[in-house]
């Protein structure tokens, strides 16, 4: 079964609970949404695509979700979120400050590739309103200085090379979002694969 499959499989699985059957369908319309923004982009596409592309009127989207921004708004949300389990991960399993980098990146690219690998509108950071860009930018900023801290740590205790902290976070979160534009969860490389990849490109870039 492909990954679109999963997804729609997803909007029409039957649950339990009321509560766990709006949450499932809902997270289905956000990442059939986002598959659809990262194709025709944000601004062409109509919730009515998406909700042909699920099979469901549009006014039955209305019940999970407000309008488009509030998707872009959570695919945002929900990469923040990816973020600071990968934080947490890595403090867990890291010695030092290298160990603690790596675990991140490792973490943070395969949980993206599987929770939002279609989500290319992450790169739409623009198109967010004033106030949601406003949220979205300050937990981007956290997470920067997370990492920044992170490489800082391994400098200090001689785990990681001198390199500039921040260009170094730039490096890795350009590569990292710009793969939404071109990850393909069907195609020849897995995403684990592909974060041992990145991690290890990382870790020839910062190794002493």
């Amino acid at each position: 079964m492909s990954g679109r499959d999963r997804q729609l499989a997803a909007w029409n699985d039957t649950v339990q609970t009321r509560d766990q059957q709006f949450n499932l369908k809902r997270t289905a319309l956000l990442k059939e949404a986002a598959r659809a923004f990262s194709s025709q982009g944000y601004h062409a596409t109509s919730l009515d695509d998406v909700a042909k592309t699920l099979g469901v009127t549009k006014p039955a989207l209305y019940y999970y979700i407000k309008n488009k921004q509030e998707i872009l708004f959570e695919c945002h949300m929900l990469s923040q979120d990816l973020g600071d389990r990968a934080f947490e991960h890595a403090y867990k399993t890291g010695r030092n400050g290298r160990e603690i980098l790596l675990s991140f990146a490792k973490e943070f690219i395969e949980s993206h590739n599987s929770e939002i690998g279609d989500c290319a509108v992450l790169v739409e950071f623009q198109a967010l309103d004033p106030a949601n860009r406003k949220i979205v930018a300050a937990r981007r900023d956290k997470a920067q200085h997370q990492m920044q801290a992170i490489i800082e740590k391994g400098m200090a205790d001689g785990s990681i090379r001198q390199v500039d902290p921040k260009l170094t976070v730039f490096f890795f979160m350009g590569a990292v979002n710009w793969m939404a534009r071109w990850f393909d969860k069907d195609g020849p490389k897995s995403g684990a694969e592909i974060a041992k990849v990145f991690t290890d490109l990382l870790d020839h870039a910062v190794s002493p």
